[in-house]
């Protein structure tokens, strides 16, 4: 291909690996970056838009420039990475980590869709990015399958923050208004009326497409289309696909619904009520009973006080390196004698610690335990049993996993097992006291 060109300084840095595509505003390959030896993607703005005196490229310098001021303030697992950002003059560029997936437009496409449980995964993990964005005080405003990159089975990223609304941000000349993409926004917008619920909103028209391969509302051109987003009637779901589940019916009326107190007020809610859904539809299938659904997971371990010290970006790198599992009661989970080489916690259930075939002490949900040996430099043999007493979910990390995470994830376990053993330390003493009390009260009597 020919070489592209780039704007000054930029040839020098990355080598053009292929065009990855081609848009009215800017064009996006496929480099190689030869300072941080990695694969990424440019995009690069086309140079007209910044000669012309149009109104409409006015409005497409401006998106450019606030995606540029946005880049570098996110920072999630399921929001893209920008590695580096600039504008000049006549130019602007971002860099980005490079995802060869594609885009979910290829899966709202009624012949390529996802099992719905696969499709709830996704759209969870979207809404956990826009969740984080939102208290950054960010709203996208440009949802859509074109701007949700696939990564995996149950994965997809947030990009594209062109117009996005930055409440917290000081400079009004990057706000953009009148922009987004008609079909995905909400009826608010049109009176430019911005609120997180739009969001909210644009990710249940995406949700529906991924279910149905249709947008809830559609129309020939833009004026039918917008009656249609304020006026019209959102057919069953069943009416696109009859295998789908009559509950999700109700799970799209609040994201789509057209009052503000009728739409799920915020993300955490959408949250909820997702990890709900995606459970169900995990549940129809028989491996549910080995692991629970990753939504169902992420959002019962964000309510643990016990890793309250965790961010969003640590809280799913730590579900990332676990294994999980649904055991019946009578399960061992850590064998007395066994080499210590992974961590539990214990989500669901409760649990028996038996020590020489003895009951030595009980475990509640939400319990961590076998971390005490991560400080040991060799595998040291386990001094208890843990025995399942109900049926519990289990997690598990291996401390090889652990070692080798970011250091902001291990800096934050070790301060979490720090305080761990510090608080276990001090109920042992207050045990210890106690029976030295009841030992000096009987001795006293005795005499």
């Amino acid at each position: 291909m020919p070489r592209p060109s780039l704007p000054a300084g930029l040839d020098h840095r990355y080598e053009i690996r292929a065009e990855i595509g081609c848009g009215a505003t800017g064009t996006v390959y496929h480099a190689w970056d030869t300072f941080a030896q990695r694969d990424v993607a440019l995009k690069v703005a086309h140079a007209q838009i910044f000669k012309s005196d149009d109104p409409d490229q006015a409005l497409v310098r401006k998106s450019w420039l606030n995606e540029v001021h946005l880049a570098g303030n996110l920072h999630h697992p399921y929001i893209v990475d920008v590695f580096d950002a600039g504008f000049g003059d006549d130019c602007a560029w971002l860099v980005m980590e490079y995802l060869p997936g594609g885009t979910l437009e290829p899966f709202t496409r009624p012949d390529n869709l996802k099992p719905v449980a696969e499709v709830l995964e996704i759209v969870y993990k979207c809404a956990s990015a826009l969740d984080y964005a939102c208290r950054a005080g960010i709203v996208h405003r440009d949802i859509k399958p074109a701007n949700l990159q696939f990564i995996a089975s149950g994965e997809a990223k947030v990009c594209d923050f062109g117009a996005a609304y930055w409440s917290k941000g000081s400079d009004d000349t990057t706000q953009v208004m009148d922009i987004g993409s008609l079909a995905y926004m909400a009826p608010e917008l049109f009176r430019q009326w911005v609120t997180p619920q739009a969001d909210i909103y644009a990710l249940g028209v995406v949700l529906h497409q991924l279910l149905t391969g249709k947008r809830p509302f559609d129309a020939p051109d833009q004026a039918a289309l917008m009656y249609k987003i304020l006026n019209g009637t959102r057919d069953p779901l069943t009416s696109f696909r009859p295998d789908l589940p009559e509950s999700l019916n109700p799970l799209l009326d609040r994201m789509l619904a057209r009052n503000l107190e009728e739409r799920f007020a915020n993300w955490p809610s959408v949250l909820s009520a997702l990890s709900t859904h995606s459970t169900r539809a995990q549940q129809a299938h028989p491996q549910a009973t080995e692991r629970p659904a990753e939504s169902e997971l992420y959002d019962q371990l964000r309510q643990l006080a016990l890793l309250k010290p965790l961010d969003d970006a640590k809280l799913w790198e730590l579900l990332r390196i676990s294994s999980w599992r649904k055991v019946p009661a009578g399960t061992v989970l850590m064998y007395e004698g066994a080499k210590a080489v992974s961590c539990y916690l214990l989500l669901t259930g409760d649990a028996k610690v038996m020590q020489q075939g003895k009951l030595i002490a009980l475990l509640d949900p939400g319990t961590l335990f076998g971390e005490l040996a991560f400080a040991e430099p060799k595998p040291a043999p386990r001094n208890a049993t843990v025995v399942a007493a109900t049926d519990v979910v289990i997690g598990k990390w291996p401390y090889s996993r652990l070692t080798s995470a970011s250091s902001g994830l291990q800096s934050r376990m070790l301060q979490i097992f720090f305080r761990l053993a510090a608080e276990r330390l001090r109920q042992s003493d207050e045990r210890y006291l106690r029976l030295y009390r009841q030992h000096v009260n009987k001795d006293d009597m005795l005499s």
